[in-house]
């Protein structure tokens, strides 16, 4: 579970640099999501099955994804700097509470052994 969950936080890392840089690609960003959402969608999620006390925060982080691909989907089609700021400002939001929510389920993962 952990390795996944490590696997996971790695990706999600790697996602929020490519959203730091300068300018970033669209195509590589969106590799990059696709990577991370499907590792959650087999590896994460499941979790919920196996510990009732992570369900909240997998709901939480599946809502938070699916709303990261919006982002990922409006920063590709942003034309003007300012709104290419503003998108990456909005996924960097996000990447930062789906980072939260990796840490919460590490705790909750550690509190259950």
């Amino acid at each position: 579970m952990i390795n996944a969950l490590s696997t996971l936080r790695s990706q999600l890392q790697t996602l929020d640099t490519l959203v730091r840089s300068a300018n970033p690609s669209g195509r590589q960003l969106q590799e990059q999501f696709l990577l991370a959402q499907q590792h959650f969608q087999h590896q994460i999620l499941p979790l919920g099955n196996e510990l009732a006390e992570a369900q909240p925060v997998l709901t939480e982080m599946n809502r938070t994804l699916r709303l990261l691909a919006m982002d990922v989907a409006f920063l590709q089609t942003a034309r003007q700097s300012s709104t290419t700021q503003q998108r990456q400002r909005q996924l960097i939001d996000k990447l930062e509470q789906l980072l939260g929510f990796c840490a919460a389920l590490e705790q909750a993962i550690a509190n259950s052994t």
